[in-house]
């Protein structure tokens, strides 16, 4: 054989050395390619609770189009895909299949309902899907921890049992009669939780606690038994349309309770379902109302929102925008620390490494650890303005302290 064809040779042996290196150089997961990311959403668009679900998506979509006018994340733009579980656990795994199946998505940035996510973390684990959940927080989504699962804000236990000891304390109720209806699932066991908490931490007289099916829509006689044995306090573990539901009969049965609900309430649709009787009520929750510009992560976020969407779309906002806004930018965050080597190993690291992640005002500094994938912010108080369609805050942010 002659010099040049070892020469040949060798040359071809280096040139394919140098491209398989550089291949596992660039070498990414599912829903990354050289110019775009797919992240996956799903949340009920559909049924009774789709304002959450639709209010969340147009938060993403908003931070899409802002992400990828920036240039998209490390060069590669973002690309969502969503699916509508309509607030159905076997619906939400069907979802998040298809999902991972059909649209390839790389990561979850959106998940529904405390029943829905819990529905799909086995199948979540098993694909080792980094996912952020910003919507629907309980303590069984991370206790124990699951590996890619990060979730934002307190749980409803933290939530509630953090407003109620505050408003005991600042307004001097001590000695009312106090009282929980909540809804018979994950979700109201763990409102539930807090109530318990609040009541034995502060030595409360609790006089009832009633459960209901997912899907009541008539509450007279659980507010007939609460006023027969003369509860004063109402803690209300509702969805959505069941706290205004519960406000009604209160009013209709002449009841004059001091009513706190879980951040679900903290919804213009909800004083508006309520009438009169939505004025007034109370709401613990871990984002500021979208009308208060003061906060400068709000003022930004409302200025994009009013660059992206119409009219009819920027109506649909509410607080569940501010908490899917929150989320995104956290997966931008811990995307672009990857570098153009993006796999959801790394993802999943940088998202364990936060430390105090700032959200201008949004919420508390974001932090996780090796075995803490739980950020629980603080909580604040509002109060329902319902003449003026608003919420305006009554309390600091409160530490969640357990």
């Amino acid at each position: 054989m002659t010099r040049k064809y070892f020469r040949y040779a060798a040359t071809s042996l280096l040139g394919m050395v140098i491209g398989l290196t550089a291949t596992t150089a660039t070498a990414t997961d599912p829903g990354v390619t050289d110019t775009k990311i797919v992240l996956g959403s799903v949340t009920p668009v559909s049924g009774p609770p789709s304002l959450l679900g639709k209010a969340h998506m147009l938060a993403l979509r908003v931070w899409e189009q802002d992400v990828n006018a920036r240039g998209g994340i490390n060069g590669r733009k973002v690309e969502i895909r969503q699916e509508d579980d309509g607030y159905v656990p076997q619906r939400a795994v069907q979802g998040v299949k298809r999902l991972v199946d059909v649209e390839g998505i790389f990561g979850l940035i959106g998940t529904s309902g405390s029943a829905m996510l819990q529905a799909m973390l086995p199948y979540i684990n098993e694909q080792r899907l980094p996912t952020i959940n910003a919507m629907a927080v309980a303590a069984a989504h991370f206790t124990p921890p699951n590996k890619t699962v990060f979730v934002i804000g307190p749980t409803y236990c933290q939530e509630l049992s953090t407003a109620m000891k505050n408003m005991v304390a600042s307004k001097k109720l001590h000695k009312e009669k106090f009282a929980l209806v909540y809804q018979d699932d994950e979700f109201g066991s763990d409102v539930r939780c807090g109530y318990q908490k609040a009541i034995k931490d502060l030595g409360l007289n609790s006089v009832a606690e009633i459960s209901f099916k997912r899907g009541t829509k008539d509450f007279s006689a659980e507010m007939l038994s609460l006023k027969q044995v003369g509860a004063t306090f109402l803690a209300s573990g509702g969805v959505v349309a069941e706290h205004s539901m519960l406000m009604k009969e209160a009013a209709k049965n002449q009841m004059s309770l001091t009513f706190l609900a879980v951040h679900s309430a903290h919804l213009t649709p909800v004083q508006a379902l309520a009438g009169a009787a939505g004025d007034g009520y109370f709401v613990a929750d871990y984002v500021p109302p979208l009308t208060d510009l003061s906060v400068p992560g709000m003022a930004k976020f409302m200025g994009l929102a009013q660059k992206y969407l119409s009219a009819d779309e920027l109506k649909s906002l509410n607080r569940y925008s501010i908490t899917a806004y929150i989320g995104a930018l956290l997966m931008e965050d811990a995307i672009s620390r990857c570098g153009k080597v993006l796999t959801r190993a790394c993802v999943v690291d940088k998202l364990e490494t936060t430390k105090n992640f700032g959200t201008d005002g949004l919420a508390s500094p974001i932090s996780f650890g090796p075995n803490d994938r739980h950020s629980p912010s603080s909580v604040l108080v509002l109060r329902s303005d319902a003449k003026n369609s608003r919420f305006e805050r009554v309390s600091d942010p409160i530490p969640v302290l357990d």
